[in-house]
């Protein structure tokens, strides 16, 4: 699954050589195997680390990742962008802070070289931190006190006596979760929302999930036999995990605040003290995180990469056979 290269040591390198981001999914090596499932590659230098991989919605464009290491200041990134070939599709910065941007632009006008033209901020409309990457208190969230929660409460009571759920460690819950998604992408093509990309995503995470079960805490959701949705998360860095997968049956009015909560109960009772909840794609979604009172909220954004051309006027180059990964 990683091209000559063990999972054991990126995640070893990459907890090794980091500073803990308050975006802590720049912390977690199986993020990067998941977002990276179409192609990823690793880079090392300046005293940082950095992930480029292709872009899981735009194959045939690249997405590059913030530094992360105790020496991150930019100048690993910037001789990296600076080395790239940019692909048909574009490169794109991803899960960027002001900060991280300021160091970048920084390091490039330090290494006084033209490749790169300039770095343009864009409106995500796509990826999922279009809106704030939320972060909650786990134990706060499963103790539920407080008018704060009045609602998530009258929520959870609606289905609390007809859900069960099972851990990720049951040896039947990978069968049920394989399951829930089935049921999920039907429905999703009934409103005319499927999402194929989506669904390579599940795909990758029950294929990492049987690799390597020991990465990763979740519940199933059942109703009866039946099961309705899924949680997953990975393994605790510095006292946070990180959400990876929330999958929920829409018609079951109460079960995503359920699920959220009795999720954040799971790890609370396991010393987890804080979830990233991730960002969000919609106005909708956001509010719906917000309900849950995050101790953090932290801003990234995403930007286009604009590189000088390189040609030869004496070179004359004329296309006989369309480029495959341009049309994807």
């Amino acid at each position: 699954m990683l091209s000559g290269f063990s999972y054991e040591k990126f995640d070893d390198l990459i907890h090794r050589s980091s500073a803990v981001r308050d975006d802590t999914y720049l912390n977690a090596p199986i993020y990067y195997v998941l977002t990276g499932r179409r192609g990823a590659w690793l880079h090392e230098g300046y005293g940082a680390a950095m992930v480029v991989c292709r872009d899981p919605h735009n194959p045939a464009g690249l997405l590059a990742f913030p530094e992360i290491g105790q020496e991150a200041r930019g100048r690993l990134a910037a001789s990296v962008l600076c080395g790239l070939d940019p692909p048909p599709g574009g490169v794109r910065l991803a899960r960027f802070t002001d900060q991280d941007l300021a160091q970048l632009e920084k390091a490039l006008r330090a290494r006084r070289d033209d490749r790169v033209a300039r770095i343009e901020r864009i409106d995500e409309t796509v990826m999922d931190w279009r809106y704030p990457v939320h972060v909650l208190d786990t134990a706060r969230v499963a103790e539920m006190k407080g008018t704060a929660f009045m609602k998530i409460r009258n929520k959870c009571r609606k289905v609390e006596d007809e859900i069960s759920t099972l851990p990720l460690s049951d040896p039947r819950a990978l069968k049920a979760m394989r399951a829930a998604q089935k049921y999920w992408e039907g429905s999703m093509v009934l409103r005319d929302l499927d999402d194929m990309d989506l669904s390579t995503y599940y795909t990758m995470l029950f294929s990492v999930i049987q690799k390597w079960p020991h990465l990763f805490g979740g519940l199933v959701f059942l109703r009866g036999e039946f099961p309705v949705g899924f949680t997953v998360y990975d393994r605790p860095y510095m006292g946070t995990s990180n959400l990876l997968a929330n999958l929920s049956d829409a018609m079951i009015s109460g079960l995503a605040d359920f699920q959220v909560v009795e999720t954040c109960r799971a790890m609370a009772a396991d010393h987890i003290a804080w979830m990233n909840f991730g960002g969000s794609e919609t106005e909708t979604l956001d509010k719906f995180k917000r309900k849950f009172m995050p101790v953090k909220s932290i801003t990234i954004h995403s930007a286009e990469v604009h590189y000088e051309p390189r040609f030869d006027v004496n070179v004359r180059t004329t296309a006989i056979l369309a480029d495959q990964m341009a049309a994807c």
